[in-house]
């Protein structure tokens, strides 16, 4: 059974040898596209053969789907700015093919669909997260994914990166305060050393996300470097990235949420830009501020300038 399966995949490799050597790459990707949805696990063990190949060619051609679309932000609970204004407003314009997920549990899905793995490991991912994302986007090929993320973006020695502009189409950053961020960490956990040991990942332990029986490991970045990674010029230009300031959202949000729009359709989808309708959403979704009534010490504002000053001078952030 063994040696006609082999037989079969060698076939398929094959393939895909004679389309990339004769540029057919919409035929590429049509063809992985297929064998993909049929037999996930030939789809996986295809793009490892290929993908770097894939990835070389300067083709503008479309090989590989680009239908993620990532939501980040340090404070997980603050991409729900984002997506819920995203889901009321494609709603009203009648773009019905995208869903919101969280690429924590799209990950899992994707994974127990080539292997039988239900401890991911952060290594797993840092060395197959290309492979898995682009078996996500054949798998839910028909609709847009918009993915709250909480991975900082990385590099690998061999190039393959958290992502890539053939698997990505474009991504927003929401950035906030480090004051107002490390204040809301003090309010949810009702500690300053659990805040601090969050905000700045003093110890280093990876987070946990659980679906079903299988559990993933995410590994864990402090506010300076998970905000850098994904306001980095290279990579803001490469993916299409766009960086977007809470304060924005609180003193301006007409204009908050029309940049989002825009960024959208910049980025190839065809999305009108409606402002009634962004004023509809905001008559029922007043911006709110998140007024926690909780000091910073002088003691821990100058442990958080040590770590964040650089990077929060960039922004404009005033860290006195």
């Amino acid at each position: 059974m063994k040696i006609i399966q082999n037989i079969k995949f060698q076939y398929k490799v094959k393939l895909i040898e004679d389309l990339l050597v004769n540029s057919k790459y919409s035929e590429v990707n049509s063809t992985l596209s297929e064998i993909t949805k049929n037999n996930p696990i030939d789809g996986y063990n295809l793009l490892r053969n290929f993908i770097q190949k894939i990835l070389d060619i300067t083709s503008e051609d479309k090989i590989l789907n680009d239908n993620l679309v990532f939501i980040n932000s340090f404070d997980e609970n603050d991409t729900a700015i984002i997506t819920k204004f995203i889901d009321y407003y494609l709603d009203k314009v009648n773009f019905s093919n995208y869903e919101i997920s969280d690429y924590n549990k799209e990950l899992i899905f994707t994974i127990n669909k080539i292997k039988n793995e239900k401890n991911i490991t952060a290594d797993d991912l840092f060395q197959n997260t290309l492979y898995y994302q682009s078996i996500l986007t054949y798998l839910k090929s028909e609709k847009v994914q918009f993915l709250n993320n909480q991975f900082a973006f990385f590099s690998t020695p061999s190039d393959l990166n958290f992502t890539n502009t053939r698997i990505t189409r474009c991504y927003f950053l929401l950035i906030d305060h480090p004051y107002t961020s490390y204040k809301m960490f003090k309010s949810k956990f009702k500690s300053k050393d659990i805040a601090m040991n969050t905000f700045l990942n003093s110890d280093n332990k990876p987070l946990k996300y659980t679906s079903g029986d299988s559990t993933l490991t995410v590994t864990r970045k402090n506010w300076a470097i998970y905000n850098n990674s994904w306001s980095d010029p290279n990579v803001a230009n490469t993916l299409r990235g766009v960086i977007i300031k809470k304060t924005d959202y609180l003193e301006n949000p007409d204009e908050f949420f029309a940049s989002i729009v825009l960024h959208l359709r910049q980025s190839g989808y065809d999305i009108p830009l409606n402002y009634s309708v962004i004023s509809e959403y905001l008559a029922s979704n007043i911006p709110y501020k998140d007024d926690v009534d909780i000091d910073i010490s002088n003691h821990e504002k100058k442990i958080l300038r040590r770590e964040v000053e650089s990077f929060a001078d960039d922004f404009g952030y005033d860290l006195s």
